[in-house]
């Protein structure tokens, strides 16, 4: 408005003046808002990433259920107690490219492509795989845990489980994680020392034939898979594939343990010692929260796991005091608690138990004869 301006009969007129938008703001205005378009719509796609974080450290106890078998021994057992805790990762796969952003900007996020990590399985695969790796986990745990304390546990083998499979072998492409291998060239086998020795018979570039059966499969099919070299070591034969036993097991006592969804194997050292203090008088932990890693084999000792620097974490939020990790880990978990928490390795069931009543535990009683 211009103050004092008179119109055609003297009165005053208000001017107002309208800005004027610039040119280039018409061109560059609609490239920015599609710009800010495009770069919404690429943030909210999944993109090729796996990010790992702390889980959560949950209480073991609670989640067995231990009960008396008809015509079985009879136990007293005792009520769960919250302090033995066992962590896991949280693990996003193929997340929207936000939040792989995001978690690069987050120290406790850890970024990998998902190719590496999901191998030459799918997510639905990989997630079964995982659920069949806990199970398993499980019955390692109850027998492990029932032989400690004296039981007698029948054991009837089925077959070789494949635990993971090597994507740049040729057997690659008959072969996934999570099948079992129940026959080789026809003959049925129940151990994993009987596929080693037919694959030792054979040489690199040979063909051999398989009866595996999937997950969700009840009968086995056959597949031709073909023999790899090993490193370092020429005109020996593999296959190409991480194999451990496969066995059913008659258990004296009826042992639950309800997971939900959470799988893998590395759980199995916390459900054992859970499944000891539950039937045992006393507290092993304490009165101090521990954390518990590690896999369970059946002749005791701990085997590794992955993840451990984001466990830690977990561990260490949920106010434990102590944390047990395998020989493999226990570096990276010393790295990463800073002096938070206690870090102890243990490579088998029995320094586990040691270092739990080093710490103030109570210890199992003798096995009686």
């Amino acid at each position: 408005m211009v103050p004092g301006a008179s119109g055609p009969h003297g009165r005053l007129t208000l001017v107002t003046t309208v800005p004027r938008v610039s040119r280039l703001w018409w061109v560059t205005g609609p490239l920015l808002a599609l710009l800010i378009g495009a770069v919404t719509i690429v943030g909210a796609l999944p993109v090729p990433y796996v990010a790992l974080s702390p889980g959560s450290a949950r209480s073991v106890e609670p989640l067995i259920e231990l009960a008396e078998r008809p015509g079985g021994p009879s136990v007293d057992v005792e009520p769960p107690t919250e302090n033995l805790l066992f962590v896991t990762v949280s693990t996003s796969v193929k997340p929207s490219g936000l939040y792989i952003l995001l978690g690069w900007l987050d120290d406790t996020v850890q970024v990998e492509p998902s190719a590496p990590f999901l191998g030459t399985q799918t997510q639905d695969e990989n997630r079964a795989l995982n659920l069949a790796l806990m199970t398993d986990s499980q019955d390692s745990a109850r027998k492990v845990a029932l032989e400690q304390l004296g039981y007698e546990v029948e054991a009837t083998p089925v077959g070789v489980f494949i635990e993971d499979v090597d994507p740049a072998s040729a057997s690659a492409t008959v072969l996934t994680p999570g099948m079992t291998v129940v026959g080789v060239e026809g003959k049925e086998i129940t151990i994993r020392g009987e596929l080693v020795a037919a694959i030792g018979a054979k040489a690199p570039g040979d063909q051999i034939v398989l009866d595996v059966v999937g997950l969700d499969d009840d009968s086995p099919d056959e597949v031709v898979a073909t023999l790899g070299e090993r490193p370092g070591s020429p005109g020996e034969a593999i296959l190409g594939i991480s194999i451990v036993d496969r066995a059913t097991y008659k258990f004296p006592i009826d042992i639950q343990i309800d997971t939900g969804k959470v799988g893998g194997p590395s759980a199995g050292l916390a459900f054992t010692l859970a499944i000891l203090d539950r039937l045992t008088p006393g507290s092993i932990t304490g009165d101090d929260r521990v954390a518990i890693t590690g896999t369970i084999e059946l002749d005791g000792s701990v085997g590794p796991v992955g993840g451990v620097r984001h466990k830690t974490e977990a561990a260490v939020r949920e106010g434990a005091k102590l944390f047990l990790v395998p020989p493999d880990e226990f570096e990276v978990a010393k790295m990463v608690a800073r002096g938070r928490i206690d870090i102890v390795s243990v490579a088998s069931l029995d320094d586990a138990l040691a270092a739990l009543e080093a710490s103030g535990g109570s210890g199992l009683p003798p096995v009686p004869e």
